[in-house]
């Protein structure tokens, strides 16, 4: 419409404001857009045509656009009520589609990606998912299964500099040194990335298939004492060298955060230490004494094989089923049937979650386990217990 040259999308607001104030013109459901330069580009050109009104609807208003009272100043609507303006939207959302599929074909089916693990020395040199299955196997980091994700280089790397610069990958928060940082996101469950943080929405397929606004998006309050990163100053935390120093870490809770939920009944917790504690005192059972000296992927097991019993109504020791889950709970605990035999619960349709999101795995983790590892073995190490999972998947397959 004019001369006045903005660099999308870094100037979006900019020059929203700018067609509004300078051309009173407002364009409706402008975050629906696919590709707003491409919009912009074809009514520059169809404006050369007509006039605002012949495309437009025309409103009235008692303001000009700094505000000051006036009557009947006339601004206009661009919107997809116009049949035009309805095919142009469809058109480059469908284009925009054709591009970010073939961009997600590409990254599914190439074999030649190389990068070095968030958390350990191991250097992937193979395909994204690989990489993605390497950070949730071995290090217990689920980012979304890969078929749903695009961009993968670009999300990676922000995860990378957000753990260079101390910072929780979930919360924001910024810590004195990886040790802090590492039991944090262990012991609040941070070893994931915020559903509803916004910086995150364009790596996810879905965003980019019809209206944005339809995406549900679960509800999560932060805590009082984290900073969202869409806040310019963020809080830094100055903790000393021991997680359990400062006072105010003690007290952040995440009230209305993500529940860790207990294996033998429907009691639920925001802290791991606290579900282990009501586990110990209610049913007489201590998880940490069962798993002791097991490594991540027995502990898995376990957890998942309880679930199963538990959903079943099934005892966990001697298999006797129950009409209810109640007499199931009380029956274990008074026969101290917490014993689990290996047989039962090692098998590898336990790797796989009983309930989807369970929490409680996120807190799972080898006694031994160093997060950020320097250990000279880590990748040979890593690569033996993959293979060992896919032999013992494989023959399971097999036998069936």
């Amino acid at each position: 419409m004019c001369d006045e040259i903005f660099m999308l999308p870094m100037s979006e607001k900019q020059m929203l404001t700018h067609l509004f104030m300078k051309h009173r013109l407002v364009i409706a459901d402008v975050n629906q857009i696919a590709d707003l330069q491409a919009y912009m580009k074809y009514w520059k050109l169809r404006f050369k045509d007509s006039n605002l009104p012949y495309f437009c609807t025309t409103m009235l208003l008692d303001t000009k656009p700094d505000g000051t009272k006036s009557k009947n100043e006339e601004y206009f609507l661009l919107s997809d009520v116009l049949p035009e303006d309805k095919e142009l939207r469809v058109n480059i959302r469908q284009r925009r589609l054709e591009e970010l599929l073939e961009r997600h074909a590409f990254e599914r089916e190439d074999k030649n990606y190389i990068k070095e693990c968030l958390f350990c020395r191991l250097v992937s040199n193979d395909t994204r998912a690989n990489y993605l299955n390497h950070l949730y196997e071995k290090h217990n980091f689920h980012i979304a299964k890969p078929e749903n994700l695009i961009f993968i280089d670009d999300l990676v790397n922000l995860i990378a500099n957000k753990l260079e610069k101390l910072q929780c990958i979930f919360c924001e928060g910024v810590f004195k040194d990886r040790t802090i940082l590492k039991e944090h996101m262990r012991k609040k469950g941070h070893k994931r990335i915020n559903p509803v943080n916004k910086e995150y929405d364009k790596f996810f397929l879905v965003n980019y298939i019809g209206d944005k606004e339809t995406v549900p998006k679960k509800q999560y309050i932060k805590p009082h004492s984290v900073k969202s990163s869409n806040v310019a100053h963020k809080e830094e935390y100055d903790h000393e060298s021991e997680p359990e120093s400062d006072p105010e870490w003690s007290e952040w809770t995440e009230e209305n955060g993500p529940l860790i939920t207990c294996l033998l009944c429907d009691h639920t917790e925001s802290e791991y230490e606290n579900i282990l504690d009501h586990m110990e005192r209610i049913h007489e059972f201590s998880f940490t004494k069962l798993t002791s000296g097991l490594d991540f992927y027995h502990k898995v097991k376990i957890v998942n094989y309880i679930r199963r019993q538990m959903h079943l109504r099934q005892c966990l020791s001697c298999e006797t089923k129950f009409h209810d889950v109640k007499n199931l709970e009380k029956h274990i605990k008074e026969t101290k049937h917490f014993v689990l035999k290996k047989e039962k619960w090692d098998q590898p349709e336990y790797y796989f979650p009983t309930y989807e999101d369970d929490l409680f795995l996120c807190f799972i983790h080898d006694d031994n386990e160093s997060w950020w590892s320097s250990d000279e073995h880590e990748s040979e190490n890593q690569n033996t217990m993959s293979d060992s999972i896919s032999k013992e998947m494989a023959l399971a397959v097999l036998s069936e």
